[in-house]
C-alpha cells in the first residue's frame, strides 16, 4: 500500500506549559540582576569621573557609596555620602612654611598631626588659641552631584542593554 502517514506526538507540550510558567520569574530575576549591574557601572564610570575633576585617587570616593539591593528586588538603591572628604585622603601631606601642601592644594595656617591615627591628619586652629581645632576637609558635594546627573542619563540606556543581555541568558537557559 503506497501514501503517506503522518504521526504527531504531543506528550511535550507539558514541558513547553512549565518552561511559560516559569517565564515571568526568570525575566524578574534577570532584571534584578541587570538592576544591580547597572548601579555597580554607575558606581564605577561617576567615581572614575569625579575622581578626574577633583585630581584625586578614586579610592576616598569609592568607599562612600553603598549599593543597597535584593535578589528578587524591582529596585536597587545607590546611596552616595557626599559628606566633605578629609584631605590626608588627597595625597600626602607635606609640612609647608605658609601651612600644608597636598597634592596640588595649599592649606593656610593648617598642621600636621596624626591624634590618634596612623593616618597624618590636617588640622586647622579655629581662633588664635591652641585649641579648639578642626580638621580640614575638601568639598566635593558640588562635582559629585554634576557628575551623578550626568552618568544618570546614561544608566537608563545602560540597564536596557544589561536586560537584553540578562533576558537573553535567561530564556536560552530555559
Amino acid at each position: 500500500m503506497a501514501g503517506f502517514e503522518l504521526a504527531l506526538d504531543v506528550t511535550g507540550w507539558a514541558e513547553v506549559d512549565q518552561t511559560l510558567a516559569e517565564l515571568p520569574r526568570k525575566l524578574d530575576l534577570a532584571a534584578a540582576r541587570a538592576l544591580r549591574k547597572t548601579a555597580q557601572w554607575l558606581r564605577t564610570h561617576s567615581t572614575r569621573e569625579i575622581s578626574r575633576e577633583l585630581r584625586i585617587t578614586q579610592s576616598p570616593i569609592r568607599h562612600r557609596y553603598q549599593i543597597h539591593s535584593n535578589a528578587t528586588s524591582r529596585e536597587v538603591k545607590l546611596w552616595v555620602g557626599l559628606r566633605p572628604i578629609g584631605v590626608h585622603y588627597l595625597g600626602t601631606p607635606k609640612q609647608t612654611i605658609t601651612g600644608v601642601a597636598v597634592g596640588h592644594r595649599n592649606y593656610g595656617d593648617a598642621f600636621i598631626s596624626p591624634m590618634r591615627s596612623s593616618q597624618r591628619l590636617v588640622f586647622r586652629r579655629k581662633g588664635r588659641e591652641r585649641l579648639p581645632i578642626e580638621k580640614v576637609t575638601e568639598d566635593w558635594e558640588g562635582e559629585g552631584l554634576g557628575a551623578l546627573e550626568r552618568w544618570e542619563r546614561r544608566a537608563q540606556a545602560r540597564f536596557f542593554e544589561l536586560f537584553e543581555q540578562e533576558a537573553r541568558h535567561a530564556l536560552a537557559a530555559a
